[in-house]
């Protein structure tokens, strides 16, 4: 027999487990403990937090990035398949029009561009899968 204590929501409970072998039943007794409070002088150890720099932007982030040669980068916000690319090279966006449709968990997801400027490169075609974060259209200005 085992004896574990474990937080859920704030609250303690001691929990006993029994450990099966292929004839033994599985015996369990749960007690609720109330808050028990910290000793004075007893400190919980704390770790330490760092701020890690991403080099690409994962889901949620903007959907546009400035690329290394001045042109903008609309990347992907989700891993999905490409049902849709409404521009072409040379083309000239602007702000909210609509670029692609992506599919992801079986909806549809308009991409939009940012900002205005004329399509550099298309790096997609229709029926493409693509991952979270991965360029699939240059802007120029």
């Amino acid at each position: 027999m085992r004896r574990f204590r474990v937080r859920v929501n704030g609250k303690e409970y001691d929990v006993e487990v029994e450990e099966l072998s292929s004839q033994t039943q599985v015996q369990q007794t749960v007690s609720e403990t109330p808050e028990v409070p910290v000793a004075a002088g007893k400190t919980e150890p704390v770790k330490k937090v760092e701020e890690v720099k991403r080099s690409e932007p994962q889901a949620g982030e903007r959907s546009s990035q400035s690329g290394g040669t001045g042109g903008i980068n609309v990347v992907s916000p989700m891993s999905g398949t490409i049902l849709e690319v409404f521009v072409s090279v040379g083309d000239s966006v602007s702000i909210g029009q609509k670029l692609v449709i992506l599919e992801a968990m079986k909806m549809e997801n308009s991409i939009l561009a940012e900002s205005s400027g004329t399509v550099r490169q298309v790096k997609i075609r229709k029926g493409d899968n693509i991952d979270a974060g991965e360029t699939m259209i240059v802007l120029g200005s």
